[in-house]
């Protein structure tokens, strides 16, 4: 197997994960025990990252991720993101070179990947391989990816300089209670302006658009095994009937049924490493 390091040698940022260059399909353990964030920066090739254990999240120009244990983000060839590795988080990622064009998967998005994939990484990481072999396997590979929409809620960010601070600010702490006239007032404009701007670049308002956050964050703890009381208060809400309400609205399920199917996505067979 090829592993590449942090920052290597190669013109790139120090910082930057990236693949080495005598092969497209690596895999790389990254234990974080004191976290760490790595400034936005891109590939040439798609990239597969998933936290063993821990929390992990990706922030593009568009929008926020976050990773739950047993999920995957697929980033695209070229796209610029942020990751941010929380304490005790332990990822790996996976460089494929560019396939064809694949509707579903032309943007960053958040996957659930089955445990053939797991498999076809295996055979991957194999240094025999002819260039032939590597191509049909990365193919298949690729093509066993799809998004999930049982594990991502969209989180647009927004553009203004501004309004990215206030998106930036709670996507690192979804439990501020800061309430949007603060927030307006820190932007230096009127509610009214700051909630118009808002709904303009986001496509929702406010309060929809940190619900939504609040609930992508909550998805990443339940995953991650934590009590559902404990999610909610670690996300901003209220209280745990007022945060079941909002998490079966905006997912379809309870935070309960959540955490159980995630506990089977956990539990699947380890990723190559």
């Amino acid at each position: 197997m090829t592993r590449a390091g942090v920052g290597d040698d190669d013109g790139v940022d120090d910082g930057a994960l990236r693949p080495a260059t005598e092969t497209r399909t690596i895999a790389i353990p990254v234990d974080q025990v004191d976290g760490e964030c790595w400034p936005a920066h891109s590939h040439d090739d798609h990239e597969l990252m998933w936290a063993v254990s821990g929390r992990l999240s990706v922030t593009t120009p568009e929008a926020h991720f976050a990773v739950p244990p047993g999920a995957s983000i697929w980033i695209p060839a070229g796209v610029e993101h942020e990751v941010r590795a929380e304490a005790g988080c332990r990822l790996q990622c996976t460089w494929l070179a560019r396939q064809a064009d694949l509707p579903e998967l032309r943007t960053t998005s958040v996957l659930v990947t089955p445990p053939l994939f797991d498999r076809v990484m295996e055979h991957l990481l194999v240094a025999a391989l002819d260039p032939a072999e590597r191509r049909r396997a990365e193919v298949f590979a690729v093509d066993l990816l799809r998004p999930s929409r049982t594990v991502d809620v969209d989180v647009p960010r927004p553009r203004t300089p501004a309004l990215v601070a206030v998106a930036d600010a709670l996507a690192r702490d979804p439990a501020d209670r800061r309430t949007v006239q603060e927030w307006a007032a820190g932007c230096a404009v009127s509610t009214r302006t700051f909630t118009r701007a808002f709904q303009q670049e986001t496509g929702r308002g406010f309060a929809a658009w940190r619900r939504d956050l609040r609930i992508r964050a909550a998805m990443q703890r339940l995953a991650a095994g934590e009590p559902p009381g404990a999610v909610a208060r670690a996300t901003g809400f209220s209280a745990q009937a007022s945060f079941t309400t909002a998490f079966r609205e905006t997912t379809g399920t309870t935070p309960a049924a959540f955490a159980r199917a995630a506990a089977r996505w956990t539990q699947a067979p380890e990723r190559a490493s």
